[in-house]
């Protein structure tokens, strides 16, 4: 099996949340304010998108019919 095979398959909404928690971790390592803030603005705008495709997919498997 090759190794892509391997890797466990996530979801859009999760991937964004984990690009999410590595920009508070890159804010949690800044060094600097203005460094430190802008990664966790980043961060604030992946969860963000993490939200909407987790509400987006959660909609769409509603409208899949049965």
């Amino acid at each position: 099996m090759p190794a892509y095979q391997s890797v466990p398959e996530f979801d859009l909404s999760e991937k964004y949340h984990l690009k999410g928690i590595g920009c508070e971790k890159c804010a949690a390592e800044a060094s600097d304010q203005t460094t430190e803030q802008e990664w966790q603005e980043l961060a604030a705008q992946w969860h963000s998108m993490a939200d909407q495709a987790a509400k987006m997919s959660a909609e769409a498997s509603q409208n899949e019919p049965e």
